[in-house]
């Protein structure tokens, strides 16, 4: 076996050390590592924080009700309206566990808030779903209460649309406008269990009337197209219940932004965005792939963590 070359003249240029020269050296290079590393925080201190990285700035119960009470945006003759915070729930059951956990909900927050607003108390009476933010009407009394739920009865029976949404969407809606009925029912497929939700392009009154299919009346426009693949959409319903704007707008080839329970339901394929089946779509991923280059415009890596850009806009009686 042949051995490796000895160079009297290479060797004699290295530095010479010993186990003392060994541990200065790695204690100069831990401390430059901390150095670093402190560096590294208090640049990320002196930045402003991330929007998205910081859905629930609120580090206790009393920014939060404060945060609440800046956000009313109607106090007059018992009705408060407010605009909720995306992911806040109505009540405390519903908070969120884990990494992205909201610590507070709108029902333990009433009795401070009324305090605040000099009334004697908050009743809950319309709320905005939990997962959007937006428009939700409160009461100081159970008559207003009543009154208001009354009103959305009339309009129903009037049909009238009751609830008016901004929703950025990846893609433009196809058509960009339109207004009529739309049908909502379950996708079924042989071999799976449970049912998936969507629109149903053709159905009978009988389905309707046997609550297998439920009808929406739909007003929507697209109001502006951004750079990257995103669109500014303005809807009027006459119901959001059973998530219908996430699988209409998906059904529209123009998923919500942040949608990560039906936003798969389009995908790039071959350059084109493309509608994929939703038993396919809806176990393509835990979250929404949403596209790198609006990743990159909104400067954060993590899809998971973009969320559900939907907006109660107006409410009308």
């Amino acid at each position: 076996m042949p051995t490796m070359p000895f160079f009297p003249r290479f060797y004699s240029v290295l530095p010479k050390s010993n186990r003392f020269d060994y541990l200065l050296i790695k204690n100069n290079r831990r401390k430059a590592r901390k150095n670093n590393l402190s560096e590294e925080v208090n640049r990320m201190k002196s930045k402003p924080v991330h929007p998205i990285r910081d859905i629930y700035p609120w580090k206790n119960k009393q920014q939060f009700v404060d945060h609440l009470a800046e956000n009313v945006i109607y106090n007059k003759d018992g009705l408060i309206a407010i605009n909720k915070p995306y992911g806040v729930p109505l009540l405390k059951d519903g908070l969120i566990k884990g990494p992205n956990e909201m610590m507070f909900s709108i029902e333990e927050a009433l009795t401070p808030l009324a305090s605040l607003l000099n009334v004697e108390k908050l009743l809950p009476a319309k709320m905005v779903e939990k997962f959007a933010s937006g428009v939700s009407l409160f009461a100081s009394q159970e008559k207003m209460v009543d009154k208001i739920r009354q009103s959305y009865i009339t309009n129903k029976a009037k049909k009238i649309h009751t609830f008016k949404y901004l929703a950025v969407t990846i893609g433009e809606p196809k058509p960009s406008s339109s207004r009529g009925t739309v049908g909502m029912g379950f996708f079924e497929h042989q071999g799976i269990e449970g049912k998936l939700l969507a629109i149903m392009k053709d159905y009978s009154n009988r389905k309707v009337a046997d609550g297998l299919v439920r009808e929406f009346r739909v007003n929507y426009k697209t109001l502006s197209r951004g750079d990257e693949p995103c669109s500014l959409v303005e809807i009027d319903v006459s119901s959001a219940k059973k998530h219908f704007l996430r699988v209409y707008l998906a059904h529209l080839f123009s998923p919500v932004l942040g949608d990560h329970i039906f936003g798969n339901r389009v995908q790039e394929i071959m350059g084109k965005r493309l509608a994929i089946s939703p038993l396919q779509a809806d176990n393509l991923s835990i979250f929404q792939k949403i596209p790198a280059g609006i990743l990159t415009r909104l400067k954060v890596t993590e899809s998971c963590i973009v969320p559900n850009c939907l907006h109660l806009s107006q409410m009308p009686l």
